[in-house]
């Protein structure tokens, strides 16, 4: 689930030097991007030795073997690890860590030094996304779009919906981002379900999830749900998730919105969910493979709605602010936020 691979270490000193040397790499946004994190980050720590690497090449092997803090995405970490040799930290920009857990298994290797993500970041966009997917989708925006472009009044067609109070949805991942999704869901008054690999305590329990279900208990949250929102992360418990005849414990044919990994379902999956009336629509974010190839089934598959993986996207000084926070830390020795329990990789 969402909230697996969530840090249960506890707080270590670590000796680090007074200005360690910052490597910034992008393996996927541009230059600019990373020249202007670079900026905001100086503003605060004038003095900072921070590098950024260009975007899209192979990083220079020079800088990153003198680096102690690492800050890039996980799609980047293969191409970095060997040569940074005296790396201490990494901080990734994403809340997934794809890349890592992708290394880990290939290779049987640890990272050798601490490594956290960005959880808590991008909760709100997040949520805000699968907002608008399910107003779009009861609202039948993609009707009204259809309609416009032949200049037909199709009120008939589009003036019975269903308001979000009496909706129920059903978030498969209840972990930080997860639960956000359901405050924001439950701001509109819908019924929200949970579910988790692990009984929560009172404590550990949103008050903004209605009910919490364990896995064993999934075909009873696809019955009751018109929405399944998928919060999955990519890891080896969570691949193909949704096996083939899954969806056919849903009775409410309830839109599908993946915001996790699309590793969590294969293609065939959907498409077969949706052409047997099981799901009557698929809201995906992520895919698998990513990019989508043009040849792929789902660009033609009737209700489904794509978008490449931009429903987290937020502003260069959320990101920033976060890292500063870290950094911070960092220097006195404390407890980093969002540390990633690299045992459990090897799970």
């Amino acid at each position: 689930m969402e909230e697996f691979g969530k840090s249960n270490s506890k707080a270590l000193k670590m000796s680090v030097s007074r200005n360690p040397k910052i490597v910034a790499y992008s393996s996927e946004m541009n230059d600019n991007s990373a020249e202007s994190f670079a900026a905001v980050f100086r503003q605060h720590f004038p003095t900072a030795d921070i590098t950024v690497l260009e975007g899209g090449k192979k990083p220079d092997r020079e800088h990153l073997k003198d680096a102690e803090i690492l800050l890039m995405q996980s799609s980047g970490y293969e191409q970095c690890i060997e040569d940074a040799k005296n790396v201490k930290w990494i901080q990734f920009t994403s809340a997934g860590f794809d890349g890592l857990s992708s290394h880990v298994k290939r290779t049987g290797r640890l990272p050798p030094c601490k490594v956290t993500r960005m959880a808590g970041t991008f909760s709100t966009v997040m949520a805000e996304y699968v907002i608008a997917n399910i107003v779009s989708h009861e609202r039948k925006f993609s009707t009204m779009r259809e309609a416009q472009k032949s200049k037909r009044w199709a009120k008939e067609d589009v003036w019975i919906f269903r308001p979000l109070s009496e909706l129920t949805i059903g978030i498969v991942g209840a972990g930080d981002i997860g639960c956000v999704v359901a405050k924001h869901c439950k701001s509109f008054g819908m019924r929200t379900i949970g579910l988790v690999s692990r009984e929560r305590s009172e404590t550990e329990r949103s008050p903004y999830i209605d009910e919490y279900r364990l896995l064993p208990q999934l075909d009873s949250l696809l019955s009751e749900s018109d929405v399944i929102c998928s919060v999955l992360p990519s890891t080896p418990a969570t691949k193909e998730f949704y096996k083939e005849d899954t969806f056919k414990a849903c009775t409410k044919k309830p839109i599908f919105i993946n915001i996790g990994r699309g590793t969590a379902v294969k293609s065939t999956t959907l498409i077969k969910s949706l052409s047997n009336g099981w799901l009557s629509a698929a809201v995906l974010d992520v895919t698998d493979p990513e990019p989508l190839p043009p040849d792929s089934p789902l660009w033609d598959t009737p209700g489904v709605t794509i978008s490449p993986h931009v429903c987290g996207y937020v502003p260069e000084k959320w990101l920033t602010r976060l890292f500063i926070s870290n950094y911070t830390k960092y220097l006195k020795g404390e407890q980093l936020e969002h540390e990633i329990d690299v045992s459990t990789l090897e799970k």
